[in-house]
């Protein structure tokens, strides 16, 4: 029955509908009923400057499945924070700590390996297709949905790999959307509403039709219903459930309405412009609103199923009068005076640290994953952070050494259940007790590069690989992460 719940209801409905904007959603609400999971999606963000691992790392009394986000000046406290979002994601997310991003680069134009679990060449470019576009083209897993994937970025349209974190084949950067209005144009543009309050004739026929579709599908049920056994009127009965909650959603306010329902629809409403969308040119002031514009439409895009994969790249808040009370300059005077404890050193014996340039990293870091959990809380209130995997990295573990050690690495979501979530897994440290300064090229590193949890996200997908990336070493890019099981 699950097998075939698609084609059945594709024959009930008929090739008419199923061009239209909201017939992802309808499908996917049907198979939902009928018992069957809804798709994975993929979504990976990446914030800048690395991490305050003072107030980040698991603390003493932590285990892997019973630990605090709640400590004072945590950093990951966004994900165990009702109060705010809600409800707590704390059981929505896997904390991974000592994973290594191996790029043979400079700390900033790193962000190119998250992906690609490449080196970075000498034109400043991964070596290999990224993970996202590995499953979403090359495996064909995008065909599915009307766009096959999509970037997004605040702030920054530049492609260099410190820029970007999508590339197909051969490493070649593919390009962002910094617009959320160029966003929602591609995703959602097909199912608008019209300017000034008043509904678009043909958003307005296709809901109507959507309606139309479901008065049918009810009818038929109602006549199939007395000619059966109690048992299966039974299912019929929850089948007809859920045709009046996606009545609920047609008949709604769209999304974004401001009516708090977390209603459903893909006749979503358009983001506003803003004035000005580009770093060092102005746009530095709006950077937190852009942000949430693409965070509400990638959502939503993703309910209605328009793509199944994404690529979301943040940005800092350097500019006076920031409303994290941050210098202006994030990056000099934030990331680059940070003076760590050993616990954010790599393991180096160099000294007690500064805490005083803790805690405005930290801030910044909890800013950028207040982000995560908005799009979580999004996510859940439409209905599919169950059937999605986002990946959260950084290009920098200490930014102040520009260090590629111990990158803040964190999932979350449901993932369909491919992953065992609500953990916090502290990996062996990368070099031995007898020589803390060892890199990657001594025999005796034993670090953990992100290429093994690519490869466990692509087994999530289905697809059995057992290597992934561009390392001169097999044993940095070969096999899962063991850690993930």
């Amino acid at each position: 029955m699950k097998r075939s719940s698609r084609r059945t209801f594709l024959r009930a409905v008929g090739a008419g509908f199923a061009a239209l904007p909201c017939f992802r959603l309808v499908e996917n609400s049907f198979a939902q009923s009928m018992g069957e999971t809804l798709p994975l999606k993929f979504v990976t963000i990446y914030h800048p400057h690395g991490i305050a691992a003072e107030h980040w790392v698991r603390r003493s009394t932590d285990t892997e499945t019973n630990f605090d986000l709640r400590f004072e000046n945590s950093s990951l406290l966004p994900f165990d924070d009702p109060g705010t979002y809600g409800k707590s994601f704390k059981d929505k997310i896997i904390v991974i700590e000592g994973i290594d991003l191996i790029s043979s680069a400079n700390g900033h134009d790193t962000a190119g390996t998250i992906l690609t679990g490449s080196r970075i060449g000498g034109e400043l470019k991964p070596k290999n297709i990224s993970l996202d576009q590995f499953l979403a083209v090359e495996k064909g897993l995008g065909n599915a949905t009307p766009v096959t994937s999509v970037a997004l970025a605040v702030g920054t349209k530049e492609l260099k790999s410190g820029e970007a974190l999508s590339y197909g084949p051969g490493g070649e950067p593919l390009s962002k959307i910094i617009d959320p209005v160029k966003a929602y144009e591609l995703l959602l543009g097909g199912a608008s509403t019209g300017g000034g309050g008043m509904p678009d004739p043909d958003a307005e026929r296709k809901r109507r039709l959507g309606q139309g579709v479901l008065d049918f599908i009810r009818a038929d049920v109602n006549r199939l219903r007395s000619r059966l056994a109690s048992a299966e009127r039974e299912k019929l009965d929850q089948h007809l459930s859920a045709l009046s909650d996606l009545e609920k959603r047609l008949s709604g306010p769209v999304a974004g309405g401001g009516d708090g329902g977390g209603a459903v629809s893909c006749n979503a409403k358009a983001p506003s412009s803003f004035p000005k969308l580009e770093r060092y040119n102005g746009g530095e002031p709006y950077f937190d609103a852009i942000t949430d514009a693409h965070i509400d439409v990638l959502a939503q895009a993703l309910a209605c199923d328009v793509t199944r994969f994404a690529t979301l790249f943040l940005n800092d808040l350097s500019y006076d009068g920031n409303p994290l009370g941050l210098p202006a300059d994030n990056h000099g005077s934030v990331a680059h005076t940070y003076s760590a404890s050993p616990v954010g050193n790599n393991g180096n014996p160099v000294g007690p640290g500064d805490p005083s340039t803790w805690l405005p990293l930290a801030k910044f870091n909890r800013y950028s994953y207040s982000k995560v959990a908005r799009f979580m809380q999004r996510l859940d209130e439409l209905g599919v952070l169950d059937s999605t995997l986002i990946y959260v990295s950084s290009d920098m573990g200490n930014p102040a050494l520009h260090s590629t050690r111990n990158v803040p690495t964190v999932l979350a979501g449901g993932a369909n259940g491919k992953f065992r979530m609500g953990r916090r897994i502290k990996l062996v440290p990368d070099c031995p007790e007898s020589n803390l300064w060892c890199s990657e090229n001594d025999a005796v590193f034993q670090g953990v590069t992100n290429n093994h949890l690519l490869i466990s996200i692509a087994n999530a997908f289905g697809v059995e690989i057992n290597q992934f990336g561009d390392q001169p070493d097999p044993k940095l890019n070969t096999g899962p992460l063991s850690e993930l099981a």
